[in-house]
């Protein structure tokens, strides 16, 4: 019996659109919940940022947020699981991805915070006019993010780099430490977490609080910051629309988002 179901949201879950959950994948989501099955979004995104999903879809029983740093439970209103950043690991970091990468976003406690200086200029070339408008309302600008973030527990970093040399440079520059997880979920984005954290530790971490195995979980996923979940569950499917990492990642493919893929796999065995 599949027990958990973890979707990842953008290119998975999500139309293309970046905000709409079709209504086949919400009957589908439904009627795996009513047959038992206990869902979970699980998503680079941070906790603010999964409100509209979760009225789309208010099955959902808990949030793997900032690429499993933290797992909230909805039901309880508390997290269950998380691993953040120390400041002595993420500070030169993050220095460094000011220095050389485009537009920062750090997460703690659940919620986005952006350097005030570069708020106006996020995702105008690689989002959605409405998807960004929706993110941009749960940003909070801060002056000097440097000495804001001093002393805090950071759950992610994410930087977006459309500048394809100044990606690549700050990638090789961060893939050098081994004490942070390094992955990307859009071709302009590199995000990063402690070492050991990706959504598949975030999982086994669930699997561990609520007594179930990896042999009960089902999961959905299209980039790389999927690809360790997508390893964990025995039910796992690779978006049609997915990288060939991610599909390398998972047991089975399905159809794209646009497609409704997610309905399909979850019909598919369930």
């Amino acid at each position: 019996m599949i027990k958990l179901i973890a979707l990842d949201l953008d290119g998975t879950l999500m139309y293309t659109d970046h905000i709409t959950v079709t209504e086949e994948n919400r009957a589908a989501l439904k009627k795996a919940h009513e047959k038992g099955a206990s869902l979970a979004v699980a998503t680079g995104r941070t906790l603010a940022i999964i409100g509209d999903v979760c009225e789309q879809v208010p099955e959902i029983d808990y949030v793997i947020y900032s690429n499993g740093a933290a797992v909230y439970d909805r039901r309880q209103s508390k997290n269950i699981y998380t691993e953040y950043m120390s400041p002595d690991l993420y500070e030169p970091l993050l220095k460094k991805s000011l220095e050389i990468g485009g537009f920062v976003e750090v997460y703690i406690d659940g919620k986005d915070y952006v350097p005030k200086k570069q708020a106006e200029t996020f995702g105008a070339d690689f989002l959605p006019k409405e998807f960004l408008e929706k993110l941009s309302e749960q940003m909070t600008p801060i002056d000097d993010i440097i000495e804001f973030t001093k002393g805090k527990e950071i759950e992610k970093v994410t930087v977006y780099a459309t500048d394809k040399n100044d990606f690549n440079t700050l990638w090789n520059e961060l893939s050098k430490n081994d004490e942070i997880c390094l992955a990307s979920s859009m071709p302009v984005s590199m995000e990063f977490t402690a070492k050991g954290v990706n959504k598949g530790t975030a999982i086994n971490g669930m699997c561990n609080v609520l007594g179930i195995t990896a042999d009960e979980c089902m999961a959905f996923g299209d980039a790389g910051n999927d690809c360790e979940m997508l390893k964990y569950c025995k039910y796992s499917f690779a978006m049609a629309n997915g990288t060939d990492e991610c599909k390398k990642s998972a047991k089975y493919e399905t159809l794209s988002n646009a497609e409704n893929g997610v309905a399909a796999g979850i019909n598919r065995f369930i």
